[in-house]
């Protein structure tokens, strides 16, 4: 393999495909500045700079540089928890909201993503929730059954049905029918393109040192110099020490990815249509898509946070161990190696939803944090409830999923 910590989708776009952005220097006013250079921030920043408003994106090293380029590259039409699950937490009404925007927000981003000029290959793919056997399975028919009374998206799938969709063992699977897959680092690229192209400034290199408001307004701080605005969208993925204040309403943690090589074409006859992306319904699951080469990317091995120093280490074993729990579901595939290994960051809150809004301890801030394993179709959630926020539209429905839910 081309060595432990290289990401799949970074190496798949070439150096010279990337736009290069100016360090932030000098004074400047804007209406909102967006934290954060990923495919939340540059989403975010498409979708305001699209509504009117002046927009400077900052990112602290490069464009998808970070958790983006290590993502799955699937738009997953739900939180990253169950529905029974954030009801008992939260409270059935942001259960309930937070399952239906995210649903609606995965069509309105696979929808935005056909737009973009840059290809971003995206394909729609069914998200498949999968009990392995007849005891996940009866567990997995209730989390069916909450979903359906709430009035969400929870197709059943019996066990003969499901097999030949995803080449597991099965003992039936929910299956939500608008999901999708691309390329996250060429999407951000071009929502990057799409908000320069709506006058949005972007900065590469930019450090935000801290943020500081009074009544009227709030101020940026950079090394280069301040962005004075009534506006800040929070793209981080985390509070960071930015907001270290925060960091006791988020649950930080440690997984891992692995790229195989190509499959053989014996073996792809013996994993199922390699159509849908999937999950196993479990307190551990791993997430498994297909790459149009012909490779499986999967997703799992969850742990607290590694360290630097022992990240190394970390990567050989956990690649190795997540090649063994791929083989234990498709027994064909055994003895295909790896060819890139990983780590993910991820990062929840306690009741599993994400946080989606403003902070009353800091006004003119929006949040869009803690999207858990993949965050994509509430990325776009959260541009959609930022412009509403920022322009004095604001629904009463954005609160269910922001602190206030809490606070």
């Amino acid at each position: 393999m081309p060595g432990y910590g290289a990401r799949y989708w970074a190496e798949r776009t070439a150096a010279n495909r990337r736009r290069s952005f100016p360090k932030f220097k000098g004074a400047h006013t804007a209406d909102v500045v967006v934290i954060g250079g990923g495919l939340t921030g540059c989403m975010a920043a498409s979708v305001l700079a699209g509504g009117g408003l002046k927009v400077v994106l900052l990112e602290a090293d490069r464009l998808a540089e970070g958790s983006t380029a290590g993502s799955l590259g699937a738009i997953v039409p739900q939180p990253d928890s169950s529905f029974r699950d954030a009801e008992r937490l939260a409270g059935i009404r942001a259960a309930r909201i937070a399952f239906k925007e995210t649903s609606r927000s995965a069509k309105e981003l696979a929808a935005a993503l056909r737009k973009l000029s840059i290809k971003t290959d995206i394909a729609p793919a069914p998200f498949v929730l999968n009990a392995p056997d007849a005891e996940a399975a009866i567990a997995l028919k209730k989390e069916q059954s909450a979903r359906r009374a709430a009035g969400a998206d929870a197709a059943w799938l019996s066990a003969a049905v499901a097999r030949p969709e995803i080449g597991t063992d099965t003992g039936g699977a929910i299956r939500l029918k608008d999901g999708g897959l691309f390329d996250p680092v060429r999407a951000t690229f071009g929502f990057a393109a799409a908000a320069s192209g709506k006058n949005a400034e972007i900065f590469e290199g930019s450090v935000v040192r801290r943020t500081r408001f009074t009544r009227k307004y709030a101020d940026v701080f950079l090394e280069g110099g301040t962005i004075r605005t009534t506006g800040i969208f929070v793209a981080t993925g985390e509070p960071g020490s930015l907001f270290g204040q925060l960091q006791r309403h988020v649950r930080r943690a440690q997984g891992f990815a692995v790229v195989t090589e190509p499959l053989s074409a014996a073996m792809a006859r013996e994993v199922g249509r390699r159509s849908a992306v999937q999950t196993e319904w479990s307190a551990a699951p791993h997430f498994l898509r297909w790459l149009p080469d012909g490779r499986a990317m999967f997703m799992g091995g969850l742990s607290a946070p590694v360290p630097d120093r022992q990240m190394p280490k970390a990567l050989v074993g956990r690649t190795a161990q997540l090649m063994y729990e791929l083989s234990l579901q498709y027994p064909a595939i055994s003895g295909l190696p790896a060819h890139w290994g990983w780590s993910v960051p991820v990062v929840t809150t306690p009741d599993g939803l994400p946080w989606i809004g403003p902070h009353r301890n800091f006004p003119f801030h929006f949040f869009a944090l803690a999207f858990g394993w993949h965050g994509d179709a509430m990325a776009w959630l959260a541009a959609r409830a930022a412009l509403r926020h920022f322009t004095g539209e604001g629904r009463r429905e954005d609160e269910s999923l922001s602190f206030a839910r809490y606070l």
